[in-house]
C-alpha cells in the first residue's frame, strides 16, 4: 500500500482543476500542453532504452451555489519509446515504439463549511501500446475523502482511493496537502501535467508575481496494455521547476530533474511475471497552460 503524495496519475486528475483554482475564479476552462525528454537509460537486461512523451488536457470547472464546485477533464498522452533489443525479457515480449493513453475525470467538491470540503471524482483511462487494442487498457477508479481548513494558510486533506487497472486492482489512501507557509513559500502538491505530473509533494517559492521556483518529488507508475499482457514502469521522481506568469491567463513552466532507479514489469497472460531494473535518468519537460 503507497501513501499518495505518490503516483495517482489516475485519479488526483479527477480533483485538480476543482483545487488548483481559487474560489471564485473568472476562468473556467484551462488547456495545457506540455512534452518531456529523457536521457537514456539501461535495462537490467535488455540493454539501452531511450523515452519521451507529450500530451494536452483540457479542463473545465464550475461553482454552483454557494456549496458545490464541479469540475471535469479530458487528457490524451502519447510516451514513445526507443530499445535497442527487438524483443524483451528473454523474447516473450515484442518490442513497442510508443504507448498512448486517454482519460476522461469527473469531480464534486461539497463545501460543508468553512473548515471541510468532501470530494468524490471517479475517473475513467484507456492506455496500450501499440500493437494492443485500446480497449484491453481500459481502467477506472474513484476517489472519495475530505479536506479540513486547519487555520488560514493551511489545509490537510485524506482520502481512498479504489483503482481496477489493466489486470490489477488496488485501493490506497490519499494525502493532500495546501500550506501558504508565508506570503511568498508555499507547500502542496503539484497540479500541472508534465515532467513530474499532478500529486507528489512540492515546495514553490514565488519572489513576485511573474516568477515562481519549484522543488519536490513524486512516486510514478505508468502501467499499460500490450499484446498479451501489461507492463508496468515504476519509477521515483525529483524535480526542480521554474515558472513564468506573464499575465494571469497563461503561463509557462521549465521543468529540469531526474528519474531514480526504477522498475519494468512484464505480465504476460497466464505466465510469470517478470521484472528487470531500470536505471536512472536526467530529463527535461516544459509545460504551456492558457486559461479561458
Amino acid at each position: 500500500m503507497k501513501l499518495a503524495l505518490i503516483s495517482l496519475p489516475l485519479l488526483t486528475l479527477a480533483v485538480a482543476p476543482a483545487l488548483a483554482r481559487p474560489q471564485g475564479a473568472p476562468a473556467p476552462w484551462e488547456l495545457d500542453l506540455y512534452g518531456v525528454q529523457m536521457a537514456d537509460t539501461d535495462l537490467e537486461r535488455d540493454g539501452g532504452m531511450g523515452d519521451a512523451s507529450f500530451g494536452a488536457e483540457l479542463a473545465y470547472s464550475t461553482r454552483l451555489g454557494p456549496k458545490w464546485m464541479l469540475g471535469s477533464s479530458v487528457s490524451l498522452n502519447r510516451r514513445t519509446f526507443d530499445f535497442d533489443a527487438p524483443t524483451l525479457f528473454d523474447g516473450t515480449l515484442g518490442r513497442f515504439d510508443y504507448r498512448d493513453r486517454i482519460g476522461f475525470g469527473f469531480n464534486g467538491i461539497y463545501l460543508h463549511s468553512r473548515e471541510w470540503q468532501v470530494i468524490v471524482a471517479p475517473r475513467f483511462q484507456w492506455a496500450a501500446a501499440d500493437g494492443a487494442d485500446l480497449s484491453d487498457g481500459f481502467s477506472y477508479g474513484v476517489l472519495a475523502g475530505g479536506m479540513y481548513r486547519v487555520s488560514e494558510g493551511l489545509q490537510l486533506g485524506l482520502g481512498l482511493s479504489y483503482l481496477n487497472d489493466v489486470k490489477e486492482t488496488k485501493s490506497f489512501p490519499i494525502l493532500l496537502v495546501k500550506w501558504q507557509i508565508t506570503d511568498k513559500l508555499k507547500l502542496d502538491n503539484p497540479f500541472d501535467p508534465g515532467f513530474a505530473g499532478r500529486a507528489g509533494l512540492e515546495l514553490s517559492y514565488r519572489w513576485n508575481p511573474h516568477f515562481e521556483l519549484g522543488v519536490g518529488g513524486a512516486y510514478r507508475s505508468d502501467r499499460f496494455a500490450t499484446e498479451n499482457g501489461a507492463v508496468e514502469f515504476e519509477e521515483p521522481v525529483f524535480f526542480g521547476r521554474l515558472s513564468y506568469f506573464p499575465s494571469d491567463r497563461w503561463d509557462v513552466s521549465a521543468a529540469f530533474g531526474y528519474r531514480a532507479e526504477g522498475e519494468m514489469q512484464w505480465e504476460p497472460d497466464g505466465a510469470p511475471n517478470p521484472k528487470q531494473e531500470l536505471d536512472g535518468r536526467v530529463g527535461f519537460g516544459i509545460n504551456m497552460s492558457w486559461k479561458f
